[in-house]
């Protein structure tokens, strides 16, 4: 099975900080030691003008030198010093393994006033969906013959207010591909390529995008699905119509004798909805309108909880949405009914949450910790580490949801807290965006959107 290699950063920063190309190494960060880099150089491209753009480290930069000093000696005169990228752009770095294949990369928000960054994941051909990265934070998966193949990009802050992230991939099979935009696949998954370059351009809200005729993503399964409303099909390689689920570009469907189901369907005993084009809806809230009661599922393994509405006399097997979490060893395993809310809590640490919803007693449901009784105080720390098991025995989550429980989930509703090492959700598990170190805000408050 493909792994997050979220350990690996520390080793794949260190030698990109570096400024030359490297030999990934493939083993714990603090055995990387003995690693020693190859003759590549390693680029970084100033994307945002558009024109993929690259400067050049290492060897090359080193015979320019040389070059330079004997034109000096011979009274040559300098060359003027090239001129830096004052607009508010997206830098990439790239790192290689000693193939050429690109192994890593990073992207940083380069001249922007405000309090915003850029946060970014990788698809590797070892390691799948990587953790998401932000700030200039490596992603990739260490050693040869292992390459990127797909990337996503989302602005954060109050550069995610102002412009949306467009960016193309390169690659080895497909050449220059379309544009994707705020947080989509570009590239390809799973059909031998690998990303060679890619160019980002940031456009203000409401400018005018870059306009491509390629495809922006294609899979493995990209010939033998077909996209229409009303009409999605998806074969097998024999010809035959699929059956069962199928992932696609983030997105969900379920097929019978190969056409997707659309509206209202039971399927694995619960009650699912899928739009015009066969698309899973994994938040069915609207549809559905406000409940008179839920349940509230927390998976203490993978750090999911998942709400569920009733279906009449056939229970809670409506799944409404899933969260995201941190819950800590101390977890208690079981069911329970919640018997206080508290609009913000005093914690143990002297730190301060919002929209607390007590499980049981020294255990609530509650947001990210602050550093005051302020919606801008917020502990950004906690917040980027979310989805990773370090409470005390409270279930963290965003602001958001735990807003949306406390608002929605009257006293008296049902946790049930289990633990399954296979399944997050009926839905897709959420992923975690990180944000900058300098914001001091929780993105899903609705006071700061």
């Amino acid at each position: 099975m493909k792994k997050h290699y979220r350990g690996l950063a520390i080793a794949l920063s260190a030698a990109m900080i570096a400024g030359s190309s490297f030999t990934a190494f493939a083993g714990p960060a603090d055995e990387a030691n003995g690693a020693q880099p190859p003759q590549q150089s390693q680029g970084q491209s100033p994307a945002g003008d558009g024109m993929g753009a690259q400067d050049t480290n290492g060897q090359q930069n080193q015979d320019q030198q040389g070059q330079q000093d004997q034109q000096d000696q011979q009274g040559q005169p300098e060359q003027p010093p090239a001129e830096q990228n004052t607009a508010i752009h997206t830098a990439v770095n790239y790192a290689y393994e000693s193939h050429g294949d690109v192994t890593a990369l990073s992207f940083n928000l380069m001249n922007f006033p405000g309090i915003g960054g850029v946060s970014y994941r990788a698809y590797t051909n070892t390691g799948g969906f990587l953790w998401w990265y932000h700030d200039g934070l490596p992603t990739g998966v260490a050693g040869d013959g292992s390459y990127v193949e797909a990337i996503q990009l989302q602005l954060t802050g109050e550069a995610e207010k102002q412009f949306d992230i467009y960016y193309s991939v390169t690659s080895s099979g497909q050449g220059k591909m379309g544009y994707a935009k705020n947080g989509e696949l570009a590239g390809t998954k799973d059909i031998g390529e690998k990303l060679m370059s890619v160019e980002v351009v940031m456009v203000p809200k409401g400018g005018q995008a870059p306009q491509s005729g390629a495809p922006r993503y294609r899979s493995n399964i990209s010939d033998r699905l077909v996209l229409a409303e009303n009409g999605t099909i998806m074969f097998n390689e024999d010809g035959t119509g699929y059956n069962g689920w199928m992932s696609h570009d983030h997105e969900r469907y379920y097929f019978v004798d190969g056409v997707a189901l659309t509206g209202w369907h039971y399927v694995d005993g619960l009650k699912f909805c899928f739009d015009s084009w066969g698309r899973l809806i994994q938040d069915v809230d609207a549809l559905i309108g406000k409940q008179s009661s839920y349940l509230l599922k927390v998976n203490k393994t993978l750090n999911c909880l998942t709400v569920y509405a009733k279906d009449g006399d056939n229970g809670y097997i409506i799944p409404v949405k899933a969260m995201l979490t941190s819950v800590g060893d101390d977890t208690p395993i079981g069911t329970f009914k919640t018997p206080e809310k508290y609009r913000w809590r005093l914690m143990v640490n002297d730190t301060y949450t919002q929209y607390a919803t007590r499980i049981t007693q020294g255990f609530l449901l509650h947001s990210i910790t602050y550093e005051h009784t302020k919606e801008d105080s917020l502990l950004t720390v906690g917040y980027n580490g979310l989805g990773v098991t370090r409470s005390l025995g409270c279930v963290r989550l965003t602001c958001g949801n735990s807003k949306w429980i406390y608002d929605n989930c009257a006293l008296g509703t049902s946790v049930q807290i289990y633990e399954d090492p296979n399944v997050a959700s009926p839905f897709d598990k959420p992923e975690l965006i990180p944000i900058s170190e300098q914001q001091r805000w929780d993105p899903s408050d609705p006071l700061f959107q």
